[in-house]
Parts: C-alpha cells; sequence; structure tokens
C-alpha cells in the first residue's frame, strides 16, 4: 500500500500531461460518429496514451520490484517471509546469513527479471504505433 501511495503521484502527472496533448479534434470526431464516453475513451484517450502508460509500467514494475527500503522498515521480511521482496533477500542472504554468493545470484536474476519485463512491456507499446 505505502509503495503503491509513493508512485501514484508520478502516474499521475504522466498520464495527465499524455491526456493534455490530444488533440480536441479527435474527440469531437468521436462524438460526431456517435461515440459516448466509454467509447470515446477506449478509442480516442487509451491510445492516444500508450507511450505514457509504457513508461508508467515500466517505472511502476521496477520501483515494485526493487522496493527495499519500506519492507526493511517497516516489517523487515516478516510475518515469516510474507512480505519478502528481491531487493530485500539479496540484503538478507549478503548480511544477514553470509551467503554472498547467493545473494548475487539473486540480484543478477532480479536485474535480468527486470529487463525482461522491461523489454516486454516496452515491446507491446510499440506494437501499437505500427
Amino acid at each position: 500500500m505505502v509503495g503503491t501511495w509513493v508512485e501514484t503521484g508520478l502516474v499521475t502527472v504522466l498520464l495527465l500531461s499524455g491526456m493534455s496533448r490530444v488533440p480536441p479534434d479527435l474527440y469531437e470526431a468521436a462524438r460526431l460518429d456517435g461515440a459516448g464516453a466509454v467509447r470515446e475513451f477506449f478509442a480516442v484517450t487509451l491510445p492516444s496514451v500508450r507511450g505514457e502508460i509504457a513508461v508508467a509500467l515500466t517505472l511502476t514494475v521496477i520501483a515494485a520490484l526493487r522496493t527495499f527500503d519500506l519492507v526493511y522498515v517497516t516489517t523487515r521480511g516478516g510475518p515469516g517471509t510474507s512480505t519478502t521482496v528481491p531487493s530485500y533477500e539479496v540484503y538478507h542472504r549478503a548480511f544477514g546469513l553470509g551467503q554472498v554468493g547467493s545473494a548475487a545470484a539473486v540480484g543478477v536474476t532480479l536485474a535480468l527479471l527486470i529487463f525482461v519485463i522491461s523489454f516486454g512491456i516496452n515491446r507491446f507499446a510499440d506494437r501499437g504505433l505500427t
């Protein structure tokens, strides 16, 4: 919940800036074609802010996967391991258990996972532009 609240401001600014650059002519054309508010949103607004959605999604996924400070300060991965995230697991293995090799493996896997997810999001966002 805390991480979601932290990212809400950035996502809001990104989406509002994207929606402000949508030409009003597109909305007028949609209304003339008989589109209601819902159809106008899905046919005009959503495709127009596809790039901003991709950026917001990429940043929030990366922030969620690399969150360390919130977990460390609030729960330290507990109760049990219910709030453990990969970045906290790197810290715990390296400094708590002394398993530096294992921590490095988790860190590299986390970096690769972030790369794959970011690549997938950007590939999906670019597909709609062509």
